[in-house]
């Protein structure tokens, strides 16, 4: 055999067999157990999610997955450590709208929304636009009108650069209005503003505001969601009305990019199984909240849509 044949031949045996073993490792993962990094305190709604979900996936996988919690810079420590880590699949990250979009978006952390590859979506909680029970407004183009007629005299409460504030910003952007932002510290206070009189409209997290919808002291205009919120389903969403702004801050898992794709399709299909699961919906919904399941691709592109809504505001 000559000298360069016998070269070539060597180098498709390496070849097939770094293939081989490329694949062995990838039809026996996982062989040890898995990190999800939480990147928020415990005891929060995100931790609770993470911990509800992290024992079906620890049966779905065959190996027990351990919730981590590295909380700081708004997310961003946790989350560049998932970055950081091995490219292998043992480190998933419950990311959320806050570390993945909005504090990239505000600060130089050093990653951006795709330089992960999204798993699933859990949840995407209901920001709903509300006023007091006896505001003359009763649907969206009621207030945009009012708005529209008197530039400058209304007043929306929340806290600054969060999911409710930059979604009532996206509406003035589309509506082409002018409101005036009085800072909250935080949900509660503000839903004590409106109710006081103190501002005319606040945007907030469904469960923020729920018991006051329920109670008749507070009226829903719109859900910035795809669909209606179950919980709330005579509210319209702001698409239904014509104005298409979303806001739906979500908790999902995602690994960095550079994990092998046989391993990435394992990791999705135990998270899809379990997250369609009746009896797992069953326990979220009591232990946490209603599931708003969204599959690999379809969460995929919420993220770009977030950060595409989001990126004019925070970026100046």
């Amino acid at each position: 055999m000559k000298p360069t044949t016998m070269f070539t031949s060597a180098i498709a045996a390496l070849t097939m067999a770094t293939g081989l073993a490329g694949a062995a490792a990838a039809q026996t993962y996982p062989e040890k157990p898995i990190s999800m990094i939480v990147t928020w305190n415990p005891g929060g709604s995100t931790d609770v999610l993470a911990r509800l979900l992290a024992e079906p996936l620890s049966k779905e996988l065959g190996t027990p997955v351990a919730v981590t919690n590295m909380a700081g810079g708004g997310g961003s420590l946790g989350t560049q450590a998932a970055l950081d880590a091995p490219k292998d699949g043992y480190t998933i990250l419950a990311t959320t709208s806050g570390n993945h979009v909005l504090t990239p978006l505000k600060n130089d952390v050093g990653y951006r929304y795709d330089d992960f590859e999204p798993i699933g979506q859990l949840v995407a909680a209901s920001i709903i636009l509300t006023v007091r029970e006896d505001s003359p407004w009763q649907m969206l183009d009621d207030f945009v009108e009012a708005a529209k007629a008197e530039p400058g005299k209304y007043l929306f409460g929340a806290v600054p650069d969060v999911a409710p504030h930059l979604t009532l910003l996206a509406l003035t952007d589309t509506a082409g209005i002018d409101v005036v932002h009085l800072p909250q510290q935080g949900g509660a206070p503000g839903a004590t503003a409106l109710l006081a009189g103190d501002i005319d409209l606040l945007p907030a997290n469904a469960a923020t505001v729920a018991s006051s919808i329920k109670a008749g002291k507070m009226r829903g205009l719109a859900v910035f969601s795809a669909e209606r919120d179950k919980a709330f389903p005579d509210i319209p969403t702001a698409k239904e009305q014509g104005y298409e702004v979303y806001g739906s801050p979500f908790v999902g898992l995602a690994v960095a990019k550079g994990v092998p794709d046989d391993v990435l399709k394992t990791l999705r299909a135990a998270f899809d199984a379990v997250a369609q699961d009746p009896e797992f919906q069953a326990r979220a919904l009591k232990s946490a909240s209603e599931l708003t399941y969204l599959p690999a691709a379809e969460f995929g592109k919420v993220w770009e849509r977030d950060w595409n809504t989001y990126a004019p505001m925070l970026q100046k």
